[in-house]
């Protein structure tokens, strides 16, 4: 796509935002190619929301494009601007967004890695300048399918999807959160390597995909749980972020013991070693309109005591899980295990909302589910061990998500989905993220690929005040972008602000939030407010452009 000339409108919203402080490490400009009246330009009137000011659905959205744009723009260094190609439009079902690098170079000046692929934006940091001017560096795409939620503050609705976060996730996939490798085939593009993939390592191989054949890499792509990505940084951000490994552990008969991927719940109780653990029983039913299997928990449970004080093992299929796990509750069951009724590896996790719910339950794979069923009686326990990491191998490299069968466009590209605490770049989204202030691992893995990460701390400054170095440090080790969300919050109050006092209490308000988040402590949050001040007593508002 070319860098298309913007309307006033754009201008003013996006340039605008790259260029009212000197603050940022690299400029990253929204470019939108919405038509009139639609998506990012959408004129449906909106109550401000969450520190968004805007007025407008599309203005809403443009303000969250600009303030994720200044966020990674902070994170990262680059002295050439980054273009990204921005529209909302129809995608398939249960896309949020999707992005990726418009464009990519090998063997250009300063290419770390000889004959290696690297995304376009990277490409034109690393060589300093811009191989591909005139066109976008990045193309992102948002769905009109869904009810996003367009504050700043991370505090989402229930039934709302947080589009910060959706967009924070999609611009660090065109950034180099991405392999350019085809999982059904195994195929790179053009039979060249790229820069991601020379990171991804196969456990089970015990090969880098750089070392295998197409038709090895075709497995690999398959290999849930035994694919990592094995760049340093990344390794050391896990340490620092991830929880203690919990596993699934089936305890007997001695033939089927063993750790076994799971999927949790969105209902009901989260798992503890202390309310999942004992003997499973299959739960029986009547066949009939509400479900045709006698195994399917559509009914009231007819083998209650077999079932009472024990986990339920039931079958996928025909009714809701919520409808499933009450019934197993009401028959007595301590616990539910949801075996899948189609292949896949690794199971999903199970949705429904039911607050009357109070036993946990999982969902295993069709494979596994056979296997139970098999072999009962069995006894089963959830376990955490205290020595590995959650969402990592054994050497602590974290893994990638490699699901059978392949997820085209999420296979590879991602974080494996079990990691927690749950990350930014996991194929889903979720509640737990907090995208403007905490990016988790994303910047270890794209400071690996080759980005150089702002070591700086955040500055504070307008077009009429040099910019105020307010202690706080841009990212930390641990992914935590406090310094970010100030410089970003800082140009989002500059812009919306009518008048000096409107400026003032518009940062003093993102300061309360990132207090309470224990973000900042009281202590950096008054040097913050200090640097405000500053902007508040010498800058004449509305500014001009």
């Amino acid at each position: 796509m070319t860098k298309a000339p913007r309307t006033a409108l754009a201008a003013a919203v996006l340039t605008v935002l790259a260029g009212i402080s000197q603050a940022q490490a690299a400029d990253i400009i929204p470019v939108i190619f919405d038509a009139a009246g639609t998506g990012y330009y959408d004129t449906t009137p909106a109550t401000p929301v969450g520190g968004n000011p805007g007025t407008t659905k599309g203005e809403q959205r443009r303000y969250v494009a600009n303030y994720a744009a200044a966020l990674w723009g902070s994170v990262l260094q680059s002295d050439v601007p980054i273009y990204i190609g921005a529209r909302f439009t129809p995608l398939g079902a249960n896309v949020l967004g999707s992005a990726g690098a418009a464009t990519v170079f090998a063997n250009f000046p300063n290419a770390p890695v000889a004959n290696t692929w690297y995304h376009g934006a990277l490409a034109d940091s690393l060589a300093g300048t811009d191989l591909n001017p005139g066109f976008t560096d990045i193309n992102s795409n948002f769905s009109t399918d869904f009810t996003f939620y367009y504050g700043l503050d991370g505090n989402t609705p229930a039934g709302q999807v947080n589009f910060l976060d959706v967009v924070m996730h999609e611009y660090a996939h065109g950034l180099g959160f991405s392999n350019f490798e085809t999982e059904q085939t195994g195929a790179f593009l053009s039979n060249r390597q790229d820069i991601y993939s020379v990171f991804t390592y196969d456990n089970t191989a015990q090969k880098y995909w750089t070392q295998m054949t197409n038709a090895e890499r075709q497995v690999s792509a398959l290999n849930n749980g035994n694919v990592v990505f094995t760049g340093p940084r990344a390794t050391a951000g896990a340490a620092l972020l991830l929880d203690d490994r919990q596993d699934f552990r089936v305890l007997t008969p001695a033939a089927i013991a063993g750790n076994y991927a799971y999927g949790s719940a969105g209902f009901g109780p989260a798992l503890t070693t202390s309310n999942f653990n004992g003997e499973v029983a299959l739960s029986q039913d009547a066949a009939d309109a509400a479900g045709p299997s006698t195994t399917d928990g559509c009914s009231p449970l007819s083998n209650v005591a077999q079932v009472a004080g024990k986990i339920a093992l039931i079958d996928r299929g025909t009714c809701g899980f919520t409808i499933k796990v009450k019934n197993a509750q009401n028959a007595g069951a301590i616990g539910v295990i949801i075996a899948d009724n189609a292949p896949g590896n690794p199971p999903a996790g199970l949705g429904g909302a039911d607050p009357t719910i109070n036993i946990p339950s999982i969902r295993v794979t069709q494979a596994a589910g056979a296997s139970f069923k098999a072999n009962l009686p069995m006894t089963v326990s959830f376990v955490i061990d205290p020595t590995k990491l959650q969402g990592a191998d054994d050497l602590g490299r974290p893994r990638l998500f490699m699901p059978n069968p392949v997820q085209s466009g999420s296979s590879g590209s991602h974080y494996d989905s079990i990691a927690l605490p749950n990350l930014l770049m996991e194929p889903a989204i979720n509640g737990t993220l907090r995208g403007y202030y905490n990016l988790d691992i994303t910047p270890h893995l794209l400071a690996d690929v080759g980005w150089r990460l702002n070591t700086g701390n955040a500055q504070i400054g307008s077009p009429s005040v040099p910019d105020c170095d307010t202690g706080i440090k841009v990212v930390n080790d641990g992914g935590l972008i406090g310094g970010a969300t100030i410089q970003a919050s800082n140009e989002v109050c500059l812009l919306s602000a009518q008048t000096r006092n409107q400026y003032y209490n518009c940062m003093d308000a993102n300061r309360d939030r990132m207090v309470a988040s224990g973000v900042l402590t009281a202590t950096q949050g008054n040097k913050m407010m200090m640097c405000a001040k500053r902007v508040q007593s010498h800058q004449v508002f509305p500014l001009a452009f």
